[in-house]
């Protein structure tokens, strides 16, 4: 029997690591509303479900966050449309693409 790096499941043990460690600060943050709305895979969900439960930091973040789109959702409110917004956001991408 060799030893190829790899553990059980025949994954390597690096991406086991990478799979099972803790989520910073920054990563929980930037799926704050994937995670509030249920789009994340399980296992992510689970990390930042952790990370919110025990980081002081993000916990207040995430419970605002929460907060606020449960009243969101409970008063049926659905954001008002700017055709401003609309069109300088249209404009910015179309700067973006030009060479």
């Amino acid at each position: 029997m060799t030893d190829n790096g790899s553990s059980r499941g025949g994954k390597p043990d690096r991406d086991r690591d990478a799979e099972s460690r803790e989520l910073s600060c920054e990563e929980a943050a930037k799926r704050v509303f994937e995670f509030l709305d249920g789009e994340l895979p399980p296992v992510d969900a689970e990390k930042v479900r952790h990370h919110v439960e025990v980081c002081r930091r993000c916990y207040p973040y995430f419970n605002f966050e929460r907060f606020f789109l449960d009243y969101v959702r409970e008063r049926g409110l659905k954001p008002r449309r700017s055709r401003d917004l609309e069109e300088r956001l249209r404009r910015l991408l179309e700067e973006a693409e030009e060479p």
